[in-house]
């Protein structure tokens, strides 16, 4: 899997790279910074990682945020491989950024995953033009 693809694509449809992004202001925890993160993903990432890391931390630094992002996608996607058997793609990585660990099973995550999508092809077809 293109893990930068994955990254710059997820990144311009969170936040268009802006990480004074502050989303969902709606529900309780807001999302933050360029990957959006809310404060229950860190939390995981925390437990997973065995780090500290506070939401200021993942808001200032795009390159912890993305290493945040990586280590919950990959460490839930262990789950996904083993109950479906298939290697973790881009849709099951961005339905479980958007719906949670269980995200690629959520119908819910349907919308989101159709955006990734679109960006996705937008982002390919622009790197096929510069080439």
């Amino acid at each position: 899997m293109n893990w930068l693809l994955f990254l710059t694509v997820l990144i311009t449809i969170e936040s268009g790279g802006d990480k004074t992004l502050v989303g969902d202001l709606n529900i309780r925890n807001h999302a933050y910074g360029v990957c959006q993160i809310r404060q229950p993903y860190l939390d995981d990432v925390n437990a997973i990682a065995g780090t500290h890391y506070l939401m200021r931390d993942v808001t200032e630094s795009e390159t912890l945020a993305k290493w945040a992002v990586l280590c919950y996608v990959k460490h839930y996607g262990k789950e996904y491989t083993r109950v479906t058997g298939k290697p973790l793609d881009m849709e099951a990585a961005a339905r479980m950024h958007n719906g949670g660990p269980s995200g690629w099973r959520r119908k819910s995550t349907d919308v989101y995953w159709e955006k990734f999508k679109k960006e996705l092809a937008h982002a390919s077809d622009q790197a096929t033009n510069q080439k």
